[in-house]
């Protein structure tokens, strides 16, 4: 569906996928995604009451995950000359979200 490249060194190898929210037979809606850096490595989904949900919720993770990134610890992860914002929604954003990090003490 979309996709997000980031640069680990100034080089294009952080590739970011999102792929288009489809519905399981119960009803429960899911958003795939995919990361593929030097290191850091996912292949996964999340869940949603409804597409937007999912894709939403995905757009959520796929913050959490650029900034805990390998990459990103050692200071070699970059989005458009910036190195703190990917451009993902944060999850302060979320009420939901940012109540769970403050009771987890994030």
């Amino acid at each position: 569906m979309v996709t997000r490249q980031l640069d680990v060194d100034g080089e294009p190898l952080f590739l970011i996928e999102i792929g288009k929210p489809y519905a399981e037979a119960d009803g429960t809606w899911f958003c795939p995604y995919r990361i593929q850096g030097p290191t850091t490595s996912f292949v996964n989904r999340d869940a949603g009451v409804d597409g937007m949900q999912a894709l939403l919720n995905v757009l959520y993770v796929l913050s959490a995950k650029a900034e805990t990134s390998v990459e990103n610890q050692e200071g070699r992860l970059t989005w458009g000359g910036q190195s703190e914002h990917f451009g993902f929604p944060s999850h302060e954003a979320d009420p939901e979200l940012r109540e769970a990090r403050r009771r987890q003490g994030r």
